[in-house]
């Protein structure tokens, strides 16, 4: 019996910003890629947002809550890949996953963190929500056997019918001058795997042993 991970790739939202004449345009698709078969379990993924449009200003943030629904009928680990259209546009942003439930006010500006990927406290990567854990080069020695790099890992199995805790909820940008605003997507890749070897029929012991057995 083969093995197969199921792969979602989504724009969860493409924010086209003119500084010129103010206009703000969102959209949001999903793309079911290859399907999941071991046994009589499907393991099936989409990625769900909530979205809301900024007002255009020097500095602005956005509600973007973006989180993995499990909609097969197996458990599964769930990883995530954020990319943004343009490294310019990333190293402005910063990302906040404070008041969840919030979508018409921001939380405070202590709470976002830097999105580009490097250490220290003051970037996303290491004040991840609970549940969440980000693998790259510098920290993949510790996650042995390693994994692999470039990924927000959900560490919980996650059941079928239910979701991972949101990845982020927020997206502030921070730019010199109005004029210095520019459009751009944000990019959400996420993949699964079953929580089981479809080979010995055993659990796997972990996120770590399921994804490895991928990237092996």
């Amino acid at each position: 019996m083969t093995q197969k991970k199921k792969t979602v790739l989504a724009i969860a939202s493409g924010i086209c910003l003119a500084a010129a004449v103010g206009i703000l345009l969102a959209y949001f698709g999903a793309n079911d890629t290859e399907p999941n078969l071991v046994g009589v379990g499907e393991d099936e993924i989409i990625v769900t947002e909530v979205f809301t449009q900024p007002n255009q200003e020097q500095d602005f943030a956005y509600r973007k809550l973006v989180k993995i629904d499990n909609t097969g009928s197996v458990p599964c680990y769930i990883r995530v890949r954020l990319e943004f259209s343009s490294s310019d546009v990333q190293n402005v942003a910063s990302f906040s996953a404070a008041n969840q439930g919030t979508e018409d006010e921001a939380p405070e500006a202590g709470t976002f963190k830097s999105a580009q990927i490097a250490e220290g406290a003051a970037y996303y990567i290491n004040n991840l929500p609970e549940g969440w854990v980000y693998v790259w080069e510098e920290n993949a020695n510790d996650y042995t056997p390693a994994v692999t790099n470039g990924y927000y890992y959900y560490t919980e199995a996650v059941p079928a019918g239910e979701s991972t805790d949101a990845l982020i909820s927020w997206v502030k940008m921070q730019y010199g001058n109005v004029e210095d605003i520019q459009a751009h997507d944000l990019y959400v890749y996420a993949e699964s795997v079953q929580t089981v070897d479809p080979n010995s029929g055993a659990p796997y012991r972990d996120w770590k042993a399921a994804w490895n057995s991928f990237a092996g």
